[in-house]
């Protein structure tokens, strides 16, 4: 009888300390506590847009299981509507759209012809290089060689 007890009194112990370093636990969060309509808002809005887990075992969202049946989540553009058009235009003047087949390739680079040659870089004339080498060798930008 005496062990029954015993091991009655460990368990309530264990308990017991068990709880209190939960709530130690959760008297150190701080974040404020919400209210019972802030977490009611909150499932309301996970179950609308399917950000609640599937009831399987993939471990996948609802929406990510079923993504046609929730709205798509607002991505947030920098652009506005008229610089996308310009891009686009301009990705259309140079060829700069993926071809419509397998070949992961660019139109410019199936049909060179069809579109202006692609400049990689900045193109200085030959005087334009020699004046910015004397303004970098004035400005000590490139160390001249000794003379002697």
């Amino acid at each position: 009888m005496k062990n029954v007890h015993l091991s009655a009194v460990g368990s309530a112990i264990a308990l017991t300390l068990a709880a209190i370093s939960a709530s130690h636990a959760l008297a150190a969060d701080p974040v404020t506590p919400k209210t019972r309509e802030e977490v009611r808002k909150e499932l309301e809005e996970a179950k609308k847009m399917g950000d609640i887990p599937a009831n399987d075992e993939s471990g996948l969202l609802l929406r990510e299981e079923f993504p046609q049946r929730y709205p798509q989540k607002a991505t947030g553009s920098t652009l506005t509507r008229e610089q996308v058009r310009k891009e686009l235009q301009e990705a259309q003047r140079t060829g700069e759209i993926p071809a419509n087949d397998e070949s992961n390739m660019q139109l410019h680079e199936l049909y060179p012809s069809r579109y202006p040659q692609q400049v990689n870089g900045p193109r200085l004339t030959r005087e334009e290089v020699r004046q910015e080498l004397e303004r970098a060798r004035k400005a000590g930008e490139i160390p001249m060689p000794p003379t002697d």
